[in-house]
């Protein structure tokens, strides 16, 4: 019998992202919503079968082929369960998604060959919009998803992509690595962060930049202040995934970002000469041009006809050494989703959102909704000390913040002020 079913070839970017998991790090990232009152199960089974009918490709499968991995449109019927496991390990479906409740929260967990941050907020926005619709007998007049099933499908590296390949800018220097005994078990450890946006944004415009920036440093000083002396020999290297629909116009769901490597060789400086040098290097590598450039280098191995035809475990392999290659070079990652903005119907029955993502080291996470910015480190390391530095710098600046966090041995709902 010939399979109909609809096929996609990975994107880009998620190309890296089946070969290179593993236990410490199964490639899934976390999007969370606390409403106003506790969710109901039913209601939510409902919005996501109906969310579903937009997004058809989060119905999909990861297939392995002979030459590369793809995605395959598939029947199964999503599981919408209490949550009954850590945060970002294994799902209950062989689906790349899965949606999972507890008391006012909603979480979905995506795998990211399926899709990258901006895509899974956009399903996120829409399920949120259609369980408060049936709910609360709501409708708003504002699109969520301004994308056709088409549009919402598509591969935009393809699209985009010019085939000039460009200089970009890249660091050739190992950067210091943060290494300290792990939890037992592969667990990962979250500590969030909730604050008052305008009052840290307040802060970052004092010194005239962005949020982005000022956190930015922040993490630099947070870690430059764990690190011996020894240590500071090498440059702490922060990697900023970067959206690239801000450069291209594109809705599509898939993944579409590539990242840029922020350097800086800590030595015991002031925030305030951090925050210059961390400054310039933003300016430097967000320019249009070297966007461009590191997108078209991304994207010039797919042009290369013989690459094609090596079977899948060699390119396995080479993928896998590549991305530990990689790793040699960074730090951790710092990732900003932005400002999340829902239709002002609804924005009475949401509190706040928050993203985190798996990790076998430590990555710090940030989002934003309404006047409530969250910070989310996650981490394997038993070690809190970045953390601590991080929040007890901007508690130092007066900003009032409530931690949470599910370390063992922890206050789950403490207060920092």
């Amino acid at each position: 019998m010939i399979n109909l079913s609809k096929w996609y070839r990975l994107d880009n970017a998620a190309k890296i992202f089946p070969p290179s998991k593993n236990k410490y790090d199964a490639k899934i990232f976390r999007f969370s919503v606390s409403l106003k009152e506790n969710v109901d199960k039913n209601i939510l089974e409902q919005a996501l079968n109906k969310t579903l009918i937009e997004f058809p490709i989060f119905s999909s499968v990861l297939k392995r082929g002979f030459f590369w991995y793809y995605l395959e449109e598939s029947n199964i019927k999503p599981l919408v369960l209490e949550e009954h496991q850590r945060p970002c390990s294994t799902f209950d479906t062989p689906l790349l998604f899965q949606v999972t409740y507890y008391k006012k929260r909603i979480n979905l967990e995506v795998n990211h060959a399926l899709t990258d941050g901006s895509g899974t907020l956009t399903f996120l926005k829409s399920l949120v919009a259609s369980y408060l619709d049936i709910k609360y007998n709501l409708e708003s007049s504002d699109v969520i998803n301004k994308a056709s099933t088409k549009e919402s499908s598509i591969d935009s590296f393809k699209k985009y992509k010019t085939g000039k390949v460009g200089k970009s800018l890249s660091n050739n220097k190992m950067a210091y690595q943060i290494r300290d005994e792990k939890y037992a078990e592969n667990r990962l450890k979250v500590i969030e962060g909730i604050m008052s946006s305008s009052e840290v944004l307040k802060k970052a415009k004092a010194y005239n930049v962005s949020l982005t920036v000022y956190l930015a440093s922040i993490l630099i000083k947070s870690i430059g202040e764990s690190m011996t002396i020894k240590d500071r020999r090498k440059p702490i290297v922060l990697v900023i995934p970067v959206n690239l629909r801000q450069y291209y116009p594109s809705y599509t769901v898939r993944n579409f970002f590539n990242a840029v490597n922020i350097s800086y060789q800590y030595n015991g400086e002031d925030i305030k000469d951090i925050i210059a040098l961390v400054n310039e290097e933003f300016k430097k590598h967000l320019n249009p041009d070297n966007i461009k450039n590191k997108m078209n280098n991304m994207a010039k191995l797919e042009d290369i006809f013989i690459l094609r035809l090596i079977p899948i475990f060699i390119k396995d392999l080479v993928l896998r050494y590549a991305y530990k290659l990689t790793d040699h070079y960074t730090t951790m990652t710092l990732s900003n989703i932005g400002v999340i903005k829902m239709p002002e119907v609804y924005q009475e029955y949401i509190d706040y959102f928050d993203v985190f993502i798996s990790t076998s080291r430590i990555q710090l996470c940030m989002c934003s909704y309404l006047d409530k910015l969250l910070l989310s480190f996650t981490s394997q390391f038993i070690n809190s000390e970045i953390e601590q530095n991080f929040f007890r710098y901007l508690t130092s600046e007066g900003i009032k913040i409530t931690i949470n966090t599910n370390k063992i041995g922890g206050d789950n709902n403490a207060e920092m002020s």
